[in-house]
């Protein structure tokens, strides 16, 4: 074959895709359609199923899949952490819709937000995807104002996940660009936790995420607990929830007696409190937001 019959031959292969079907082939490292859920609207009502109809009606071939819906009610931190941990396991390409929203939308923009492996979230700018854009980094942030892909109109939107949230993530899954979503911004809104760290030889931090069981999942990493010296068999003096309790430090639940109190390493590599076979926040009163601060006692005797 010449060679002029070669570079037409290379030329044709790569254009056929805008030939056949008008679209070129979807990048094979990017997941399509995939929509994931996260917010604190429950299960008993009918929301969650409103929110998932106006994803399929935006776009019918949608995947759904659900993080969660029981973030604690307006907890805009625990949503936070809760998303930005499961984010990073699924695929570039995947479209995230949230809603935790303490004001209802109420003067808060709609925003998309473009993380550097390739996942877009949808939802509200008051501070949830700071978790997201922390450990995922930013790649652009655009505000929604091009309603045609909303179900709002040209009025206020009483309920925003459904009215926006959903049939953005729907038609973004779908294909369309972000580029058509509105113009970029360049300030979406942080919230601010207490960071971890040590003062004076004392862990602090802050409860990240209270799960199923009650246990406290804070947000002070392994690292710290063994600056300070944390063994097993140590004796802790935990304040939290504004009580001040003592407990063990040890490695599992099973340390210490049912109905007693531990802390540990082992809730994705950051330290726990818990009590075996109970709730340590109802006994603690602490919720995600709560300041937390660990100081070693003393060693139990053997």
């Amino acid at each position: 074959m010449s060679r002029r019959l070669l570079m037409l031959a290379a030329m044709m292969a790569a254009i056929s895709p805008l030939i056949v079907g008008g679209v070129p082939e979807p990048d094979k490292g990017m997941v399509q359609d995939l929509v994931v859920l996260l917010t604190d609207y429950g299960t008993c009502d009918f929301y969650v199923g409103a929110l998932e109809g106006s994803i399929y009606s935006s776009n019918p071939d949608a995947r759904i899949s659900a993080i969660t819906h029981e973030v604690a009610a307006f907890n805009v931190a625990e949503g936070s952490y809760i998303l930005a941990r499961a984010a990073r396991e699924y695929p570039p390409g995947t479209v995230f819709a949230a809603e935790v929203d303490p004001g209802v939308g109420a003067g808060v923009r709609s925003i998309v937000l473009e993380t550097k492996d390739g996942k877009l979230f949808v939802g509200p700018d008051n501070g949830l995807f700071t978790g997201v854009m922390d450990e995922l980094g930013v790649a652009a942030v655009r505000e929604v104002r091009n309603l045609s892909l909303t179900r709002q109109g040209d009025g206020y939107a009483a309920f925003k996940g459904v009215e926006v949230y959903g049939p953005v993530a729907g038609r973004l899954a779908g294909g369309v660009a972000t580029s058509e979503v509105g113009p970029e911004i360049f300030d979406p809104v942080r919230i601010e936790a207490a960071r971890a760290g040590i003062e004076d030889g004392v862990l602090v931090g802050a409860v990240a995420h209270v799960d199923h069981w009650g246990n406290l999942v804070t947000n002070i990493p392994y690292h710290l607990a063994d600056e300070v010296g944390l063994a097993p068999n140590d004796r802790i003096e935990i304040a939290v929830g504004g009580n001040v309790v003592e407990a063990a430090f040890g490695s599992t639940y099973s340390d210490v007696p049912r109905g007693e109190m531990v802390a540990f390493v082992g809730f994705m590599g950051s330290l726990g409190i818990a009590i075996n076979m109970d709730s340590a926040a109802e006994d603690l009163g602490a919720s995600a937001g709560d300041s937390v601060r660990v100081r070693k006692v003393l060693k139990v005797q053997r």
